[in-house]
């Protein structure tokens, strides 16, 4: 195992037990048993180590955009998505509850926006137009925020149930192209 593969690891086994803005980059280090020069070899910050994490558990495999072609397929990627969650609740958790900039709801949001541009462009849209753009960015930052808040209750609302919700706020320009 190569120390990048250390350093993914030891964070995940620290912030499962508590937030990421209590943890520190020597508890990171120390349970790595790598240097701070290594760390830093790899990583900005231990957000950005953070958010790694969460998207080789949470997109990885799961968010493709060239599998997307009808709402069956957006319906299945968002229930396989929030399977990961669920199998990494702790973990997805302290994320969630982070207020620092930079960490997992900004990370989210632009992984958000990037894939629905992708979904988007190729079905016709027109991402030269501000109003596609803002109902984007209005969707995007709106289900981000309603996805944390729910993970942060526990994910006591069923999967279906959620899909059906992020169904519900899909602007109306963007209908037609998602659904």
């Amino acid at each position: 195992m190569n120390a990048q593969k250390f350093i993914k690891k030891a964070a995940y086994e620290v912030i499962v037990k508590k937030p990421v803005e209590d943890v520190t980059l020597k508890e990171i280090l120390s349970v790595a048993e790598v240097s701070k020069q290594t760390f830093y070899r790899y990583y900005k910050d231990k957000y950005e180590l953070a958010n790694e994490i969460y998207a080789q558990l949470t997109q990885q495999g799961i968010i493709e955009p060239e599998k997307i072609q009808n709402e069956d397929d957006w319906r299945n990627l968002y229930l396989k998505q929030f399977a990961a969650f669920r199998e990494h609740m702790e973990f997805v958790r302290h994320l969630y509850s982070s207020r620092e900039t930079g960490c997992t709801v900004d990370f989210e949001i632009a992984s958000t926006i990037r894939f629905d541009k992708i979904i988007l462009s190729r079905k016709g849209a027109d991402l030269k137009n501000p109003r596609i753009i803002f109902a984007i960015e209005a969707k995007d930052v709106g289900g981000t925020y309603a996805m944390r808040d729910w993970i942060l209750a526990g994910m006591q609302v069923e999967d279906e149930e959620m899909v059906e919700r992020f169904r519900l706020i899909i602007p109306q320009i963007l209908v037609p192209y998602f659904l």
